[in-house]
């Protein structure tokens, strides 16, 4: 399991929960490979395992990556990072990985 905490940059934009929401919104259909399984949870398209998510205090944005095939779980990962990259980069001010 991986431990991603993505802390936004200090300024008066909408939360992460809500930009990841509207920007897998957005995407819904069009070929993206994270697709939403339920609230606040993603399955990627090839990858087997899941992504849940939500808002911490602060505004920080937490996702545990999880795999029942070990290694798959670095292929979610990196998925998911690029994804926050791609598309919410700007809001971004960093992310942090823990190894569990």
């Amino acid at each position: 399991m991986k431990l991603v905490t993505v802390v936004p940059i200090d300024n008066d934009e909408p939360s992460l929960k809500v930009l990841l929401k509207q920007t897998e919104r957005r995407l819904r259909g069009k070929g993206t490979t994270l697709i939403r399984d339920r609230e606040g949870r993603w399955i990627h398209a090839k990858y087997p395992g899941w992504i849940k998510w939500d808002l911490a205090l602060g505004g920080i944005l937490v996702a545990e990556i999880k795999s029942k095939i070990p290694d798959a779980e670095w292929k979610l990962l990196r998925s998911f990072i690029g994804y926050l990259e791609r598309h919410l980069g700007e809001y971004i001010d960093s992310i942090t990985i823990s190894y569990r």
